[in-house]
């Protein structure tokens, strides 16, 4: 496989709660994980494994998230500091430090 082109994929992690979530805008593909080291193995661990699936299954459409799914997967790891938009206002902040690119 050495002469293999690979495809790289953008994630999104966040902490919520409890633990760090990611997931890959491009497969739509989700993991979860205790820290930072953690969330990013289990996400390329989830990416390589829907990646086979597809080959095993090449009928699989594979579809980047959704707007609505993407939103969801912020509301549901929105972070204790999050608040609501001041008033008068209808943007609320999102927190981006850097968005890995998986190779």
């Amino acid at each position: 496989m050495s002469g293999q082109k690979k495809n790289k994929y953008t994630a999104i992690v966040r902490k919520s709660k409890l633990e760090y979530v990611a997931v890959c805008l491009e497969l739509n593909v989700s993991a979860r994980g205790e820290d930072l080291a953690d969330v990013e193995k289990n996400l390329k661990t989830a990416i390589e494994l829907y990646l086979e699936d597809i080959k095993e299954y090449p009928e699989t459409i594979i579809s980047p998230i959704s707007t609505d799914e993407f939103i969801e997967f912020l509301r549901d790891t929105e972070p204790d500091w999050y608040k609501e938009p001041a008033k008068g206002l209808i943007l609320r902040p999102l927190e981006v430090h850097e968005v890995p690119s998986y190779a």
